[in-house]
């Protein structure tokens, strides 16, 4: 064989063997891509990454440039899914989230009754230093309605509530001077006033007062 035959061999054989590399590359690169393909499909974080470094394997071993660029617009895709699937799982944990917190029960509408009709039989009692034991004195209460309340009274009056009428006894005034307090009647938004006195014990009542405990304590 002469020398130009054998260029011609060689020259044959060189340009099968690209051939032959080219076509093994192309091949590789094809099944790569196809693989992040079928894993593009499943839309998860995890499955778009893995299909991100299928396109970059394919990538690097295709020669041609139009084969690259399919590689990275399909690696551009990946990342928009991503994207994608972290909002839509921001919004679906935000919604459960929200979900699970129970609505607040609307606070109910109380109407005031503004026809309340209150008074009282008297607005004044006046009480002795050292009322007798068990000695009341009472006072109608006339309201058009049942739920009436005593609100408030001093710490030495005690008012007990019957049907239409309050009971008002006090204790023994010990001090110096007269006293005087309120007992406060309230249906509703309307109150009515009842005015408590009671006068101190003069000179004599205590000494009286002082003999008779006296005699008592001796009987004991």
């Amino acid at each position: 064989m002469n020398i130009r035959n054998l260029s011609r061999v060689m020259a044959l054989f060189l340009m099968l063997c690209a051939s032959v590399v080219a076509l093994a590359q192309t091949s590789t690169g094809d099944k790569l891509f196809l693989e992040g393909q079928n894993l593009q499909k499943t839309l998860t974080v995890v499955s778009q990454n893995a299909a991100i470094k299928k396109f970059q394997a394919a990538k690097a071993v295709y020669t041609a440039a139009d084969k690259k660029k399919m590689c990275d617009n399909q690696i551009a895709i990946c990342n928009s899914n991503i994207r994608s699937i972290g909002t839509k799982t921001k919004t679906s944990v935000k919604k459960k989230v929200e979900e699970s917190v129970p609505e607040p029960e609307p606070e109910p509408v109380v109407t005031k009754r503004t026809d309340v009709q209150l008074s009282l039989s008297d607005t004044r009692l006046d009480f002795k230093y050292k009322p007798k034991e068990g000695a009341t004195q009472s006072v109608e209460v006339n309201c058009n309605y049942d739920d009436w309340v005593v609100e408030s009274k001093p710490d030495w009056v005690e008012v007990y509530k019957a049907a239409t009428k309050i009971n008002v006894e006090v204790q023994e005034n010990k001090g110096d001077e007269e006293r005087s307090g309120i007992v406060v009647v309230k249906c509703e938004d309307t109150e009515v006033n009842l005015i408590i006195n009671q006068e101190r014990a003069k000179a004599g009542d205590k000494i009286v007062g002082g003999v008779k405990d006296l005699f008592k304590k001796k009987k004991k």
